[in-house]
């Protein structure tokens, strides 16, 4: 690539979309661990039932949303998904703030329906701003902007009710859930606001609506799956979101097994139970950073699968030091760190692989069937670490047998992905 067309790429807009994207992750995943911290404080278990709902909408309206991002601007759907943000936060807030948590939960499931449209309009976008020269380092940091912006939202949610509930009492566990989700929506004004700049770009279908289209689920993944290129980047992309739903739950298992809550209630307890979740996060989020980062470093220019393939093992080696390290001592947070970075790094080069060979004009359907896929996987990632939970495996038995299919996912990469 020659210096004009380096200048004629406009970075500016790609950096406002990773911008957009990061804080509408943010805020997903944030306003999620602020009801699983107000779950913790009331003696309920929500992360289990609000991991289920955040990916449902991907398996129910996946084929609407491809096409929808096809089929019309992609910058549009963008922002009014953005504004649909700020109305839903609007709701959480005044839910929290009634004491309500069925209007809190309403809102939120209205948020999950949002992220599953936004999310094939801003991988779609992606490559029509950048071009295939550039789009293994702009995927790149696209996943590891989001990574982080989710992390930081999980993190962040539980050690602040954890801040306001050691400041304002054990009473306070609904306003500490709320006044964080009204600063959320002061973040998705600005955001809205900074959409309005992303230049807009021709539809590349005019394929028109269909009723079918609420049924398409298999067709797409059809598509999908009869490209051997789209089909084994797409596999090693949902383990991924399957292996980082599962640590998130066994992680949170991991903080209620070191600080037990009474049946009667037991607040000192609660507050443990908050710090170390977000002790934890905190640990797998610095890792996946830096993973993120140095992926998305080496796939500048040419996107090299030789880097999913290091991450396979590494997620093999990650999760099996998990097992046999003790839970708090210095080389487990180490350990921690280091799965999340082979972990990212291992996403990076094969979520550049899916969007860019996906022909121009099925790009979304592509993409909201890889979203299928990786919802799917994160469904059944909720339904293992709860089955395993109920067996009575503890977290380092479950992190063993994250090992061994991480073993079968990084030879099936080293197998089928070589010559990608």
């Amino acid at each position: 690539m020659n210096k004009s067309e380096q200048n004629s790429t406009p970075w500016g807009s790609f950096w406002s979309l990773v911008i957009i994207q990061s804080m509408n992750s943010l805020n997903e995943k944030g306003v999620q661990f602020l009801l699983i911290a107000l779950g913790i404080w009331m003696g309920q278990m929500l992360q289990y039932p609000l991991s289920i709902l955040i990916v449902l909408p991907f398996v129910v309206f996946s084929p609407l949303a491809g096409w929808l991002s096809d089929r019309y601007c992609k910058t549009r759907l963008l922002q009014a998904m953005v504004l649909l943000q700020v109305v839903v936060l609007i709701g959480m807030s005044i839910g929290l703030f009634m004491h309500s948590l069925w209007i809190s939960i309403g809102f939120f499931t209205v948020f999950c329906v949002q992220a599953m449209f936004f999310s094939p309009a801003k991988k779609g976008l992606v490559k029509d701003i950048v071009g295939t020269r550039n789009i293994g380092f702009a995927s790149g940091i696209l996943e590891i902007s989001s990574m982080l912006a989710l992390l930081v939202g999980q993190i962040g949610a539980l050690y602040i009710v954890y801040r306001l509930l050691s400041q304002w009492g054990s009473s306070a566990g609904w306003e500490a859930a709320g006044w964080p989700c009204v600063c959320c929506i002061v973040g998705a004004v600005l955001v809205f606001l900074l959409s309005l700049t992303i230049p807009r770009f021709k539809p590349q279908s005019c394929r028109p609506f269909a009723w079918s289209l609420l049924w398409e689920h298999f067709s797409q993944l059809r598509m999908l799956w009869s490209n051997k290129v789209l089909r084994n980047s797409e596999v090693g992309i949902g383990y991924f979101w399957f292996i980082a739903g599962t640590m998130m739950l066994i992680a949170l298992q991991m903080a209620a097994d070191a600080h037990p809550v009474k049946p009667d209630g037991d607040f000192m307890a609660v507050l443990g139970q908050q710090k170390d979740s977000a002790l934890l996060m905190a640990w797998i989020s610095g890792g996946s950073i830096l993973g993120g980062v140095v992926a998305s470093v080496i796939c500048a220019g040419k996107i090299r699968t030789w880097v999913a393939t290091v991450g396979g093992i590494g997620m093999t080696i990650g999760c099996a030091m998990l097992a046999l390290v003790p839970y708090g001592c210095p080389l487990f947070y180490a350990t921690l760190a280091l799965t999340g970075a082979v972990a990212a790094g291992y996403l990076v080069p094969l979520n550049a692989l899916l969007q860019d060979r996906a022909d121009d004009d099925k790009r979304g359907d592509v993409i909201a069937a890889g979203n299928l896929v990786d919802c799917f996987l994160g469904i059944m990632s909720v339904v293992v670490q709860g089955g395993m939970r109920l067996l009575g495996m503890s977290p380092q038995m479950q992190c063993a047998a994250l090992a061994v299919s991480s073993a079968l996912v990084a030879w099936f990469i080293i197998r089928n992905m070589k010559n990608a």
